[in-house]
């Protein structure tokens, strides 16, 4: 569903409307060729309605993803554009759009473990596994992992950073960083973070920061609304609102039953799950990687109040919530009392915001210091060659 995304993307097709208008023939080569290369991936023979999956012709299995904004698909869909020009084979288009998305994903990381004063918290989140695997798919989730990353590093750095005052460059920049959030996949939760500028670096900020966020919220709606949204077989959307206002009682049990049953999956499947969710390590690798995560304060050192780390939690919560109930409102049948759709990635971005919940003013010998980077490099160096090995 991503590689046909960025296939319109890569043809020209920038946005789908409401209904769903879809174009067809939008490969760089024939339908034929197509199912004739492509037959030869393994994995295609496992999907269901594997034949039909190439006639381009029933939204509710193979495109999905037609709403998504084209921005998220910029990477890969010039990786496809490029190669296109020289050759057919599906398999050397479907590889360097791979390439062209880790190579923007990596930009984004580099420049968001620059900007952060939470160094390691960053660095650790972006060698999970599962972040890594997604930064070099064809996903659309490369590019907004990679744009949530440096979107947080820019707030956590103008919030915590050094300088006295925000310059206008920086400004600009952050109000740029926040309307184009609109456009991607959640993100525009993260403007939130705005809330910790302090006072002292940004005059007027109790005026600043709420319009530019309700004036991204209120672009995100109409955006949103004009875009095709993804509805699975069955579901009356309308229903579901009214629901939520008269039933409220009955969703709020769906949503602690969610959390309950749900949440020791999307714990493992946040840091280390690939594939189509079926490739797992020995649960002792997710362990020690939530380990190497929550040592990183040690190293950080950022001093950060009482109420920012409420704020931060309260942040958390939203975000979770938010991505609970599109999947209730959208995917999920009622009978199955509890909401199904929602991964561990989707919560990944929650991991930057928690490093500034767990710092601490403990001063540590440099020696241990040293002892802990080599623990966590450790870690993650394992858990990566685990990854390698299983994939």
């Amino acid at each position: 569903m991503h590689l046909l995304r960025a296939c319109e993307v890569s043809a020209g097709v920038l946005h789908n409307n409401k209904n769903g208008e879809v174009s067809k023939d939008i490969f760089p080569l024939k339908k034929f060729n197509v199912k004739e290369k492509c037959s030869k991936f393994r994995k295609f023979h496992e999907i269901e309605h594997y034949l039909e999956l190439f006639e381009f012709n029933n939204l509710s299995y193979t495109h999905n993803n037609t709403g998504y904004s084209f921005i998220l698909y910029l990477p890969q869909a010039t990786g496809i554009w490029l190669t296109s020009l020289f050759t057919e084979n599906p398999f050397i288009i479907f590889y360097v759009a791979r390439f062209f998305n880790l190579v923007v994903w990596l930009a984004l990381i580099y420049f968001s473990i620059k900007l952060t004063p939470f160094k390691w918290a960053f660095l650790v989140t972006a060698l999970f596994p599962m972040t890594l695997y997604e930064g070099m798919s064809l996903s659309a989730d490369s590019f907004n992992l990679g744009f949530s990353f440096l979107y947080v590093a820019l707030i956590l750095n103008l919030s915590f950073g050094r300088e006295r005052f925000i310059s206008k460059q920086n400004f600009f920049f952050l109000v740029f960083m926040s309307v184009l959030s609109v456009f991607l996949k959640g993100i525009i939760v993260l403007s939130l973070l705005m809330f910790l500028i302090p006072k002292s670096k940004l005059k007027h900020k109790y005026f600043i920061v709420p319009a530019l966020i309700l004036f991204c919220f209120a672009l995100q709606v109409i955006f949103s609304s004009n875009s095709f949204i993804f509805i699975n077989t069955g579901i009356d959307i309308h229903e579901r609102k009214l629901m939520i206002l008269n039933s409220p009682f009955y969703v709020l049990k769906v949503f602690v039953k969610t959390l309950i049953y749900k949440t020791p999956f999307y714990i493992k499947s946040a840091v280390f799950e690939l594939g189509w969710l079926n490739i797992n390590p020995n649960p002792i690798f997710v362990i020690l990687l939530y380990i190497a995560y929550f040592l990183t304060p040690t190293l950080d050192k950022v001093k950060v109040k009482l109420r920012n780390k409420f704020v931060v939690i309260g942040i958390n919560f939203i975000f979770i919530i938010l991505i609970l109930l599109l999947y209730f409102i959208t995917f999920t049948p009622l009978d199955k009392n509890i909401i199904y759709g929602a991964q561990g990635r989707y919560f990944i971005p929650l991991f930057l915001l928690f490093s500034i919940v767990m710092q601490t003013t403990l001063n540590l010998p440099k020696r241990k210091t040293f002892y802990i980077k080599l623990a966590i490099l450790m870690i993650l160096f394992s858990a990566l060659m685990c990854a390698v090995i299983l994939v």
